[in-house]
């Protein structure tokens, strides 16, 4: 003998359709579905290039970073610099700031560039001993040594004349 045990599911799928004596649902509704990935080889990871945590936009820290990465093996690197001109600039903004107009000036004489642009103008930099305007020029031009060379813009063109001789003057003083 089999015995067969009626569940409510087994009522469900007995019943017709219209069926309202037994007030059960004519259809089963299935709502699961199976979702089968097959994936082939091993996934590759991303090598990720280390970076400089910078929280204010006012830093002269440049970073970079760069990675490469294989089924095998990744690599990243990455590495920080200075702004030497930014560090220039920042320093003669403070020493502004603190009244000592000579020494920022100073500061910026450092580049070579910003020296020719000043000595061209008219006015140049301050010497280490604090001479300044046509003291300046007179020992610029008794000491050559001390004169930074000049940068590659003012090399080209007609004015190549030599600053060592001594036959060097500003285009304000010719």
């Amino acid at each position: 003998m089999v015995l067969l045990l009626l569940s409510p599911l087994n009522l469900a799928n007995e019943a017709t359709v219209g069926d309202f004596g037994s007030n059960q649902q004519a259809e089963v509704i299935d709502n699961s579905s199976e979702t089968v990935v097959t994936q082939e080889g091993i996934p590759a990871n991303t090598a990720v290039s280390p970076a400089t945590p910078t929280y204010s936009q006012d830093v002269c820290s440049v970073s970079s970073g760069t990675g490469v990465q294989t089924q095998v093996l990744g690599l990243s690197f990455g590495r920080s610099a200075s702004d030497p001109v930014c560090e220039l600039l920042k320093l003669s903004k403070q020493l502004q700031a603190l009244g000592l107009k000579v020494g920022a000036v100073s500061i910026l004489c450092q580049d070579h560039r910003v020296w020719w642009a000043l000595y061209n103008s008219g006015t140049p930099c301050p010497t280490n001993q604090g001479l300044i305007s046509e003291n300046a020029y007179t020992f610029y031009k008794n000491r050559p040594d001390t004169v930074p060379d000049k940068p590659d813009v003012y090399r080209k063109g007609a004015d190549t004349t030599s600053r060592r001789n001594g036959n060097y003057r500003p285009s304000h003083k010719r």
